[in-house]
């Protein structure tokens, strides 16, 4: 029966045992759960601006739009951004706790390297999310981001896929909003999943 539920998915995400120390605040300061918490809210306030966002030219004016005539759009939005800010916090001092406690040896290395991507996944996330703001600012940016991009072996392509062609006073592409919304999105969902998934197979977290 431990056997069958330590095979099931529902076993690792609701199991019938935990390592009582696992249960303790320190043990993780529930780091990884705010990151989750994080995601959820990111996702669902993400989904309600995308009714209204339009990338590209009009990207600034949809925001204002958003702002002073949508109900609650300013919030959402307000959310939606903060959220965002939450998440790159929880997920760093999370991997700088995995540092702490060395809970990156064996048998967590894999679980290591996985978490390390999704990272730099977050920062991109939160990195491109800037991008589709819209405005001279984000134009900037954009521009920082295609330098620094150009000076990797291929990067010249790597910058026109991701980038598209922005300009210096609007950073909003749709090439931009793809990999927002549905690649960088899709992959950070699917590596907590297996992050959760590996962390219950490897036997729980390490405590302080």
């Amino acid at each position: 029966m431990v056997k069958k539920e330590k095979s099931s998915f529902i076993g690792h995400i609701r199991p019938r045992q935990i390592k009582a120390g696992a249960l303790r605040l320190r043990a993780t300061f529930c780091l990884g759960g705010f990151s989750f918490l994080a995601f959820t809210i990111l996702t669902i306030t993400g989904v309600l601006l995308m009714f209204y966002y339009q990338p590209g030219d009009k990207a600034f004016a949809t925001l204002s739009e958003i702002d002073s005539a949508l109900p609650y759009g300013g919030f959402i939005r307000s959310l939606h951004f903060w959220a965002g800010q939450l998440m790159v916090i929880s997920v760093f001092l999370h991997m700088v706790r995995v540092v702490w406690t060395r809970s990156y040896r064996p048998i967590s290395e894999l679980n290591w390297i996985v978490g390390v991507v999704l990272f730099v996944s977050t920062v991109i996330l939160d990195y491109s999310g800037y991008l589709l703001r819209g405005g001279q600012e984000s134009g900037a940016a954009a521009s920082v981001g295609q330098t620094l991009l150009r000076t990797l072996p291929g990067g010249q392509a790597l910058a026109i896929v991701f980038f598209g062609q922005p300009s210096p006073l609007n950073g909003s592409t749709i090439n931009v909003f793809v990999w927002h919304i549905f690649i960088l999105s899709g992959i950070a969902g699917f590596l907590q999943m297996f992050h959760f998934w590996r962390v219950r197979k490897n036997g729980g977290v390490r405590p302080l």
